[in-house]
């Protein structure tokens, strides 16, 4: 049976998804969230039916004179497809993809430092300066201290890890603000395994974890 978060993503980004508003990354990161809870689905749905009702009510606006053509002209531009996934890709053993990444990644991991592994997701549609990935650390290994230049927002799909503002599972979500700083760690048993969306580079802390960081790309 499916874990239930206890973590959940703020009434404003729910709200924000529900209006189609959030940064591509972002989206992504709910919308894998929205896999394990009924809870904010539920709240999702009820944030667009609410959303349908004020545009029901706005007044009519007269369209673009140009608008049947440029709509015309777009249909004739080559499709954007991201790379199909190998068959039966997996983040992990037993870990199949979730539904909102099937098409962004193959599951092929990228060490980056010692049990640690990343995959840099292409998303459609995120604009410059945002950062997507799956993030995976070994059990008990913990993560540079960092800071935030913009805001980030994780959800885990996989084991557990901990900071300072509490413990995560599978489905939970944790938002952190531009300038805070954390130093989250994977909890002992299994890999954590978690999909980031930051909006602009991490603050590393410590010489070491700053002359990595290129490297890194984070």
């Amino acid at each position: 049976m499916m874990r239930e978060p206890t973590h959940h993503p703020a009434d404003e980004t729910l709200l924000r998804h529900a209006a189609g508003s959030l940064p591509a990354g972002s989206a992504l990161v709910v919308a894998a969230h929205l896999e394990h809870c009924p809870r904010c689905r539920a709240a999702v749905r009820l944030g667009e039916a609410v959303g349908g009702v004020l545009l029901a009510d706005c007044p009519e606006t007269p369209l673009a004179q140009d608008a049947l053509a440029r709509s015309l002209a777009r249909l004739e531009e080559p499709e954007s497809r991201a790379p199909a996934p190998a068959a039966g890709a997996e983040l992990a053993p037993g870990l199949a993809l979730p539904t909102a990444l099937r098409g962004l990644t193959d599951g092929r991991w990228r060490r980056v430092a010692p049990g640690i592994g990343r995959i840099r997701l292409d998303v459609p549609g995120a604009r410059s300066g945002e950062l997507v990935y799956l993030l995976r650390v070994a059990p008990g290994r913990r993560l540079p201290e960092h800071g935030h230049r913009g805001q980030e927002i994780t959800c885990v799909l996989a084991g557990r890890f901990r900071d300072a503002s509490g413990v995560y599972g599978p489905g939970d979500v944790a938002e952190m603000e531009a300038g805070a700083d954390h130093q989250p760690s994977a909890e002992p048993g299994e890999a954590c395994i978690c999909l980031i969306a930051t909006d602009g580079r991490l603050r590393m802390r410590g010489l070491l974890a700053r002359a990595l960081q290129p490297l890194v790309g984070v």
